[in-house]
């Protein structure tokens, strides 16, 4: 396939590919960045298939500066606007690094794997989590939620590190280069199942314990999704579908919420192998008459 052969060429020469926009002419680097979107937008279905039909025909894109509400809103980050269907780019990335030429951009995964790639153009892994943020967002306003879910900014710890998992997980799977090594033997450190216990001996986010939770046993809660289900049905589900604390019991619960999200998917498949068969007889009835 063409853009596989582009990622080896990219991969050899990236270190003289790269250039930042020039600032006398601002329209074309709009351009250029609104190009970008489209490269990675491609680069995403290339990478994981196509999504769920939850997102806009269109994303608009527009660029913001300090006096714009949405730039202070969204923290100077790029960002997705559930409201306007919009894409916020701030204005000051008009003079960012970025690959030459730009489909080379059209490949997701070297962006991931490589340090010196990471480093040298941070806005297409910006582009990345605001195109994924908006997947997630129509995903979950379909149900009357938002994501992140609302847990995740709880003072109770019982709430928000549940929510946070879900967050870290699927930000390990889209970003890592590598698959994580996990000691399964341990699973009573990641999913503590005595939760009051664990969150007594927890006492601030910074915690290595509690960071260990959150980053690898949110990737074991996603992991079996994202390897069954695909990256887009997984996601459109865990966007759609709470991560909650039961009976003070972290493990039970993640294989819970795990036994419902394949019932939840062989329920969606059944349904549409139904549809299709409803077509199929209705072109057959078209064809004899």
């Amino acid at each position: 396939m063409w853009w596989l052969r582009l990622a080896l060429v990219f991969t050899v020469f990236l270190p003289f590919l790269a250039h930042a926009c020039d600032q006398v002419d601002r329209q074309q680097c709009k351009e250029d960045l609104g190009e970008l979107v489209t490269y990675r937008t491609t680069a995403i279905e290339r990478a994981f298939g196509e999504l769920v039909s939850v997102l806009p025909e269109k994303i608009a894109i527009k660029f913001v500066g300090p006096k714009d509400i949405e730039y202070k809103r969204y923290s100077r980050k790029v960002a997705y606007d559930l409201e306007q269907e919009t894409l916020i780019i701030p204005r000051y990335l008009l003079s960012t690094r970025m690959p030459k030429p730009l489909r080379a951009s059209g490949s997701y995964w070297p962006f991931y794997q490589n340090e010196l790639y990471r480093e040298t153009f941070p806005v297409i892994l910006a582009v990345d989590n605001a195109l994924w943020g908006a997947y997630l967002q129509e995903a979950a306003q379909d149900r009357g939620l938002t994501w992140p879910h609302l847990s995740c900014g709880s003072v109770d710890l019982a709430q928000r590190l549940p929510c946070e998992m879900l967050v870290e997980g699927i930000g390990e799977h889209l970003t890592a280069g590598r698959r994580q090594m996990v000691n399964l033997n341990r699973l009573d450190r990641i999913w503590p199942q005595d939760f009051e216990a664990f969150s007594q001996r927890v006492w601030r986010k910074e915690d290595p314990r509690y960071l260990e939770v959150q980053r690898y046993g949110g990737w074991m809660l996603v992991k079996p999704l994202i390897d069954e289900f695909g990256v887009p049905h997984a996601l459109y589900y865990i966007a759609q579908t709470p991560f909650v604390l039961q009976d003070n019991n972290l493990k039970a619960s993640a294989v819970n919420y795990q036994a419902r999200a394949r019932a939840w998917y062989e329920t969606e498949q059944q349904r549409k192998r139904i549809h299709k068969a409803e077509l199929s007889g209705l072109q057959s009835t078209a064809t004899v008459d």
